[in-house]
C-alpha cells in the first residue's frame, strides 16, 4: 500500500470514528483510496416512509457520507458545499445498499465527487457533491470530541 493510500484510510476513518450520525444508522465504512470511498446502510424499518420505501433522505445521508469519507481523504479538511440527487428506483426495508464516491476533479479549494449508490447491481441513485476545501482547519481529535 502507498503512503497516500495508508493516509487515505487513516483521514477517513478518523472521520468515521467521530460520526456518530454514520454509527447509528448502521452505516459502515468500506474502501478507502484518496479521493474515493465506499459506505454501506441496511435499509431498516424505521428508515421507511408512508408509501412503504425507504425514505430518500436515508439514502442522501448514505451518499453524503461517502461523499464526505472520499473528500477528506486529502489535507486540509473538506466540507459540502452542494449536492444534488436523484433517486432512480424505490427501495425497502432489508435492502443493502453500497454507496460508492469518487472524485471527478479537484481544482483550488473545491471538487466535485459523483456518488452511484446500488442494491446488488442495481443503481438506486446518483448523487453529485461539490465540496470546500477549509485551510487551516483541522479535523477533532478524540481529546477535542469530549471536551
Amino acid at each position: 500500500m502507498t503512503i497516500a493510500a495508508t493516509a487515505a484510510e487513516s483521514r477517513a476513518g478518523a472521520l468515521y470514528d467521530q460520526d456518530v450520525a454514520c454509527r447509528v444508522l448502521g452505516i459502515r465504512l468500506g474502501d478507502v483510496a484518496p479521493g474515493r470511498a465506499t459506505a454501506r446502510m441496511t435499509v431498516t424499518d424505521r428508515m421507511v416512509n408512508g408509501l412503504g420505501t425507504a425514505h430518500g433522505g436515508y439514502l442522501f445521508l448514505l451518499a453524503d457520507a461517502a461523499f464526505s469519507f472520499a473528500c477528506n481523504t486529502y489535507e486540509p479538511v473538506a466540507v459540502a458545499q452542494a449536492a444534488h440527487v436523484t433517486f432512480l428506483l424505490p427501495v425497502s426495508a432489508g435492502d443493502e445498499l453500497v454507496a460508492e464516491a469518487a472524485e471527478r476533479v479537484r481544482r483550488g479549494l473545491t471538487g466535485i465527487y459523483d456518488v452511484s449508490v446500488r442494491r446488488g447491481s442495481e443503481t438506486v441513485a446518483e448523487f453529485r457533491g461539490h465540496s470546500a476545501l477549509l485551510p487551516g482547519r483541522t479535523r477533532p481529535t478524540t481529546q477535542e470530541k469530549s471536551a
